[in-house]
């Protein structure tokens, strides 16, 4: 009886010692190989350029398209607003002389810094995507 009390506490302990093992080397290898968000992407306390988070990518091929679709809504996002403020400005003079043709072109600057926030919001959407099943892959990789 007593032997029997011994080899399920043995085998109790080692159970547990090995889920430990896993654990750490799980928590290990989250600290070291996944990126971050935040104000800048970051990767084990480091911030990463963004030729280094492409090359990055490439090692999931499901974030690879997501991170496609965040550069091209954020080209997008980020050159709207251009186009937008170019119309607000020239509608603000134009309406100077003629008021219906300027205002119409203000809102129409607007409008379109509207949807310029939009695509930054997807764009923003997309990085995380991307990050998310890059950070996934790298955990679980598949078999």
């Amino acid at each position: 009886m007593k032997q029997v009390f011994l080899f399920i506490a043995f085998l109790l302990t080692s159970i547990y010692a090995v889920g430990q093992i896993n654990a750490d080397s799980m928590r290990l290898q989250y600290n070291q190989k996944t990126i971050r968000l935040g104000n800048r992407i970051s990767m084990n306390g480091i911030v990463l350029e963004k030729t280094t988070v492409q090359n990055l990518m490439l090692l999931s091929p499901e974030a690879t398209g997501y991170y496609k679709q965040y550069l091209k809504s954020r080209n997008v996002g980020n050159t709207l607003p251009l186009i937008g403020t170019a119309a607000v400005i020239g509608g603000i003079l134009i309406a100077q002389k003629n008021r219906a043709p300027g205002n119409i072109i203000i809102l129409s600057g607007n409008t379109i810094n509207l949807v310029a926030s939009l695509f930054r919001k997807k764009a923003a959407n997309h990085l995380q995507d991307a990050v998310w099943t890059y950070n996934r892959d790298v955990l679980y990789p598949k078999r």
